[in-house]
């Protein structure tokens, strides 16, 4: 995008809660609603609504698997009373760890539609 004087105004009508919504999302980016609302125009999303919705199915189903493995080993934990973490447990973490912030970044940078 240029950078020049701003001359062109355009009214949106939202609600206090739209305002407030988006007056919380400009500040945590540190940004100006005005800044905010120019940055995450010109940036068209390189995913569709459609493909977002499916990295969210997929990213719930593998969360949902991990979280089943998470399970299994602390029935075996609470079974042979072990006091430190396993390699597998640690691994596990590792994973949910990785998998999220990927999803977190897509959200971030993709899920603007």
């Amino acid at each position: 995008m240029k950078a020049g004087k701003k001359t062109e105004v355009v009214k949106v009508r939202l609600t206090g809660q739209e305002k407030e919504s988006l007056r919380r999302a400009a500040r945590r980016e540190h940004l100006t609603i005005s800044e905010y609302v120019r940055r995450n125009t010109a940036i068209p999303p390189d995913v569709t609504r459609k493909e977002f919705d499916q990295i969210k199915k997929d990213f719930i189903y593998e969360i949902r698997k991990i979280g089943v493995n998470i399970n299994q080993v602390a029935k075996k934990y609470n079974e042979y009373r072990y006091t430190k973490p396993r390699q597998e447990l640690l691994e596990e973490l590792a994973r949910i760890e990785t998998l999220t912030g990927q999803f977190i970044k897509i959200i971030r940078e993709k899920g603007r539609t």
